[in-house]
């Protein structure tokens, strides 16, 4: 009974803790009018000036994967992480993601299209999530400047970051979790167009028998960047990563202190 009490009373402050700092919404204006749908995670301490990270999910999945510790993204373990950390934490959906999903226009769906030669609905997504996050980062760098600026993604999340921090000299960390390989010819779509624009501390993750992008790919993506500070790990797994990975995140990030 004792113990029972103790393991009770263990949840209950835990509960509590979490429920202390709730996600909080926001709206950010996009370049056409959209709204987009951000959630903000306060960190732990009460810095004046904390570091942020903005977090970007995979194709056909949602901001609270971030909140959430199942597979594939096991997000909510990075989430924690950096709260603890002392980062204030950004998620937003993508277009046509989460709160902005269209029936009439699936993500997985596009995706597929483009692989037999229909890209610009696909295009058009990404290209568009491009120009949200930096919308979103443009609203949250305004009036302050933080010491780290860090932008994470898994899959699609990480081709978008990617294509985010090409463009963003602000951004100062980036984290890349098994982008795939996008075809030159989807233009501002594609990554390795933009490569030449990584200059962050870039960790990259990949997967050594990924579906969406093979070995040779990974390679040519991490070689292009002409960041000095870049960082590659492998993992033996398909392109849904071994829970394991978040290790390797949280001990990379704890070397950028």
């Amino acid at each position: 009974m004792t113990r029972f009490l103790l393991l009770a009373l263990c949840f209950l402050s835990i509960s509590v803790a979490h429920a202390a700092r709730p996600p909080v919404p926001m709206e950010v204006q996009a370049e056409d009018g959209e709204r987009i749908p951000v959630l903000v995670l306060e960190p732990e301490g009460d810095a004046a000036n904390p570091p942020v990270a903005v977090l970007l999910h995979g194709l056909t999945r949602k901001k609270e994967d971030w909140l959430s510790d199942t597979e594939p993204t096991y997000g909510g373990g990075l989430t924690e992480h950096l709260l603890r950390s002392g980062y204030r934490v950004y998620l937003l959906d993508a277009r046509l993601h989460g709160a902005r999903a269209n029936p009439d226009a699936r993500p997985g769906a596009l995706a597929k299209r483009a692989n037999k030669g229909d890209t610009a609905p696909y295009q058009a997504m990404i290209v568009d999530t491009v120009r949200d996050a930096r919308a979103l980062l443009a609203r949250v760098l305004a009036k302050s400047k933080p010491p780290r600026v860090l932008v994470a993604g898994y899959s699609m999340g990480a081709q978008v970051g990617l294509l985010v921090a090409s463009r963003e000299p602000r951004v100062t960390h980036l984290v890349t979790m098994v982008p795939p390989h996008v075809d030159p010819v989807l233009g501002d779509a594609a990554p390795v167009n933009r490569m030449g624009g990584i200059q962050q501390t870039w960790l990259l993750l990949t997967a050594t028998r990924d579906q969406f992008s093979t070995e040779e790919n990974n390679q040519a993506l991490f070689k292009a960047a002409p960041s000095k500070r870049k960082t590659r790990k492998a993992f033996d797994s398909e392109h849904a990563l071994p829970r394991e990975y978040l290790d390797e995140v949280r001990r990379w990030l704890s070397e950028q202190r």
